[in-house]
Parts: C-alpha cells; structure tokens; sequence
C-alpha cells in the first residue's frame, strides 16, 4: 500500500511539473513561436529567448478623451494619444473589405453595413470614439527585465452623454482583431 501511495506521489508530481514549463516558456523560435495555448503567436510578434507568459487576454481600457474639467492626471496620461490614423485606417479597411470586425456582445461578424449604421448614430464622428480597449497577452523577459505585450484586438467606444452634455458612458462600436 505505501508503494502505491509513493508511485502516485511522484506521478502527480512529475505530470504538474512538467505541464508548467509547457505553459509558460515561449519558445525560441521567432517563426514557431506560440502562446501558452499552444497557438501561434501574431506575425511580427518577436520575443526574445527566455520571454515568458505571465498574462493572458488582459483588457486594458484607455480613455482617450477624458473630461478636461476632470482629473489633470487622466489628461496628462494620454497627452501623447493621437489615434486618427489607427481610428481611421480600421474604418477605412472595413469598408474597402479586407477587414472584418466583430460585434463586441455576440462575436458575430459584422459587415460594413452594420459598421456605416453604427457611424449614424454616432452622426459619422468618429471623434466621439473616446475610449479604446485592448486585449492583450503579457510576456516578461527575466534575463533583460523586459515586458513585451502583443495587443490582440482593440474594441472602439463611442461616448454617451447624459442630459448635461457631459460623458456618463461608453458603448462598444466593435471588436478588430490585430494579427
């Protein structure tokens, strides 16, 4: 009976020990790189040897517009922000066909038609996109002390105003995905 205890002891320890490397160790090859889900990294994702992943599908949300009566910190922040080119490139992509977006709530597809009716209740101001939220996964480089981040998607948010004018909100337009 003490055998069989001692086996199993040294199995389950052997199986958990070796499942964690798995998980969390990049690999060294820029072209077979893959995530700890075993997927391939975003083209033009580099991460240096030794890269591990210490995060995955982390949401970081930035305002981009925030309230210039509000906290001077929340401006200061995003004081070097200026996305025209990015905001506009997507829409651009999605109209010209050679991107498809993502209904933030669903996952379902959505088509270009479906983007143009979002525009029109934002009355075709994309200046209103105030607030952008990235999905990302985390690598941490102990031997240079580094952290590298591949962004996965970005979900655009329209600003909602209450009765006052004032932002209260934001709604999700879509979800683009990056690689």
């Amino acid at each position: 009976m003490r055998k069989i205890v001692v086996f199993m002891i040294l199995a389950v320890l052997t199986t958990s020990c070796g499942e964690r490397g798995r998980d969390t160790k990049a690999t060294e090859t820029p072209a077979a790189q893959q995530d700890s889900s075993g997927a391939g990294l975003p083209a033009g994702a580099d991460l240096p040897a030794g890269a591990v992943l210490i995060a995955r599908d982390i949401v970081t949300e930035v305002i981009v517009k925030p309230d210039p009566e509000g906290d001077p910190w929340e401006i200061e922040k995003v004081a070097g922000y200026d996305g025209a080119t990015l905001v506009n490139n997507i829409f651009g992509r999605i109209y010209d066909g050679t991107l498809t977006v993502f209904d933030y709530h669903s996952g379902e597809p959505l088509s270009a038609d479906d983007v143009k009716k979002i525009e029109i209740e934002f009355s075709n101001d994309r200046t209103k996109i105030g607030k952008l939220s990235f999905t990302e996964d985390w690598y941490y480089n102990p031997s240079s002390n580094s952290l590298h981040k591949i962004t996965r998607s970005v979900t655009f948010g329209y600003e909602l105003y209450n009765n006052l004018g004032k932002v209260y909100a934001y709604r999700a337009a879509f979800r683009t995905d990056l690689n």
